[in-house]
């Protein structure tokens, strides 16, 4: 009896480990490599066309590296006062621009997939898990 639950201990460690290192990998991905999964993505829940697909790459790609820009400021000792607004800008600018490539219907389940996304992070945050 012991063994059998010293090989699910075992078992259930190295699947976290597993998973935590997938985790990993996905942090580690270049802003290309971001940008390309997310368009992949949204092709998928939003049946967007090769042509919408080559439109939104390079908007996706250009969001995410001034992210990680605002991130490294922050990071590096740089003012957080006004960092807020300044999020909220870069957003509204990549959101119009994505409403752009979109259809209509398109963009209503975008925006609708959005919501859902900050309701999980703030569910997340508030029971304490975070990221």
């Amino acid at each position: 009896m012991k063994r059998i639950l010293v090989l699910l201990a075992l078992s259930l460690a190295a699947a976290g480990a597993a998973s935590a290192q997938a985790g990993m990998a996905a942090a580690q991905a270049t802003p290309e490599q971001q940008a390309q999964r997310r368009t992949q993505y949204l092709a998928k829940e939003l049946g967007l066309t090769a042509d919408q697909q080559a439109k939104l790459q390079p908007i996706l790609l250009a969001q995410r590296q001034d992210m990680l820009a605002m991130r490294e400021k922050v990071q590096t000792g740089g003012r957080q006062r006004g960092m807020g607004q300044e999020l909220k800008a870069a957003q509204a600018k990549y959101t119009e621009q994505i409403k752009a490539v979109l259809t209509p219907e398109q963009f209503a389940k975008f925006d609708q997939m959005k919501d859902e996304a900050r309701d999980k992070m703030r569910e997340r945050r508030a029971s304490g898990q975070g990221r």
